[in-house]
Formats: C-alpha cells, sequence, structure tokens
C-alpha cells in the first residue's frame, strides 16, 4: 500500500505504472505504458493525461452518463452509512472461495460500472488473508469517478465506456458488475479463463417500501429480475446464484438520500413519501448475486 502522503496524482502514478501492462489504447488497440510526465500513452501515440485528483479519462467519444451527480452522492452518502454493507461482506466471502478454489497469491478485480466507488472502497478495506489485489473501478460518468477518487484507497479509477473497455484480453480475475448495466461480451474478452463475474441485480422486494410509497398499486410497484438472469446465463456458465436480504433501519436525516440514490423517483410525485417517513423506520434490501464463468 502506497502512503496517504502522496499526493492522490502521485499515487495514482504509481498504481497506473505496476499495472500498466493490463491497458490497452481505447483508440487503436495497442499496448500502454505510464510515461514521466504522468500520462498513459500508447505505441501509436495516443496519449492519456491522469488527473490532479487521481483517476484517468479513457473515453473516447462524448458519451452522456445516464444519472446525476446528485445521484452519485446520496448514494455514496448511504453506502458510508451501511446500506449495502451485508452485500459487500457476501461478495468477499465469494472472492474468497474463489481465491482458495485457485490458490492464487495474487488478484486483479475491476468493478464494471462501479458508480462513485463505494462497493470497491468497502471491499478494498477487508482482510485480504496475504492476496495481493490490484483493484480498478471503472464508470462512464466523470461526476461519479470524481467522487470515487476521493477515497485513500490503492484503487486505479478510471472513466470508460463498458463497450470499449481499456484493458488487454485476459488481464482479469474477478468482474464486479453491482446493479449496473453489463457488457457481457466485453466482459468475456477481459475476464481469464479461470475468471469468474460477480454480478449483482435487484431482487422482487428490493426497496419494497419506497416503491409502495411511489406506486400505490399502480403499474411499476413490482419488480422483476428474470429477464436480467436468463440474460446472464446466455452468455456466461452460471456457477452460484444467491439471494441477500435484510432490513436497513436508517435515520430519518437518510431518507432524502435514499430517495435521491434511485431511478425509480425519476418523473414521479413523491407526496406519499411523507407517509413513508411518518410509517417506515427500516427498509428492504433483497438482492441476488449470479457468479459466472466463461461457457
Amino acid at each position: 500500500m502506497y502512503s496517504n502522503t502522496l499526493k492522490k496524482k502521485d499515487r495514482a502514478g504509481l498504481l497506473i505504472r505496476e499495472n500498466q501492462k493490463l491497458f490497452k489504447c481505447p483508440v487503436c488497440g495497442e499496448k500502454m505504458a505510464m510515461n514521466d510526465s504522468g500520462s498513459l500513452i500508447c505505441d501509436s501515440r495516443h496519449c492519456f493525461d491522469l488527473s490532479k485528483n487521481g483517476y484517468l479519462n479513457l473515453l473516447v467519444s462524448a458519451n452522456k452518463a445516464s444519472y446525476s451527480k446528485e445521484l452519485f452522492e446520496a448514494r455514496h452518502i448511504l453506502c458510508e452509512n451501511g446500506f449495502y454493507d451485508p452485500l459487500i461482506d457476501e461478495i468477499n466471502k465469494i472472492i474468497y472461495r474463489y481465491v482458495e478454489s485457485i490458490d492464487a497469491k495474487e488478484l486483479t478485480i475491476v468493478d464494471a460500472g462501479c458508480g462513485e466507488g463505494s462497493h470497491l472502497y468497502k471491499l478494498s478495506q477487508k482482510d485480504r488473508r496475504d492476496i495481493a489485489y490490484s483493484l480498478f473501478g471503472i464508470d462512464i460518468s466523470k461526476d461519479s469517478i470524481n467522487i470515487a477518487a476521493r477515497s485513500q484507497s490503492d484503487i486505479i479509477w478510471c472513466v470508460a465506456d463498458l463497450a470499449r473497455l481499456p484493458f488487454t484480453d485476459e488481464s482479469f480475475d474477478v468482474i464486479l458488475n453491482i446493479l449496473s448495466p453489463a457488457n457481457y461480451a466485453e466482459f468475456t474478452r477481459i475476464v481469464t479463463d479461470l475468471g469468474i463475474v460477480i454480478k449483482v441485480v435487484p431482487g422482487r422486494l428490493y426497496l419494497k417500501e419506497l416503491r409502495d410509497a411511489i406506486y400505490r398499486g399502480r403499474e411499476g410497484g413490482s419488480y422483476s429480475n428474470d429477464k436480467v438472469v436468463d440474460y446472464f446465463m446466455k452468455n456466461l456458465k452460471v456457477v452460484s446464484v444467491q439471494d441477500v436480504m435484510y432490513e436497513f433501519s436508517f435515520d430519518k436525516g437518510l431518507l432524502p438520500h435514499l430517495i435521491n440514490m434511485t431511478p425509480l423517483t425519476w418523473g414521479e410525485r413523491i407526496d406519499n413519501l411523507q407517509i413513508m417517513e411518518e410509517d417506515v423506520s427500516s427498509i428492504t434490501v433483497d438482492l441476488t448475486i449470479i457468479v459466472g464463468r466463461k461457457s
């Protein structure tokens, strides 16, 4: 682990240099290397500068992110207060079992669609049992990666497109895809032959109390993850499926952040949420973790 006394840009530069062999140019596909000026540059001279906040912007087109900065800030606050902690504990157990199965001493992990980085950061704080982790978080949203880069951690943060991942073939042992869109063609390309993809999708009762308050029996109040799970199974060989369900007891001050962190409230009148604030002191977190490998 690099010292927290280093500037973010210097710390990130050291991490990237140490892992530069995993990068490929998102423009031409050539291998890349970190130069002395703090830029990642390929053999064809395409150059990507490291920001002062310590992340790389590897987007090659002006794609617009789907989610707002406010959503990511709200999710960051909920995560800091432990909203997804039981999920991270389960993912950590899955990674440990995987490490034991292949007797690994080093592990490359990428959170594809990492949002504001809280899941990967929380995972990075777990006991690694003397396993050397190389951790990457990528998202198409510059706002979200800006938030992620605030953390004092040995994680390489990148703005990048899931449809054009800036990594070499078979470069990652573990791909995380948590409550985020997936690109299985790219996942299959960058995961090692023995690697795993860990995808997390909402379960039927996820945020049930919020759904009930918003929809009040109208269409849209129910949810099924069947299509998402079926699509995963068409692209990868399923190793395991497990449900994680718990009640998160929240302070009333967290309710605005809970409302803002989910697209459920987009375009909806939320007058009924006053009833929720008066009557509900916990919210249901219902998630499904699917683990897959290359077919």
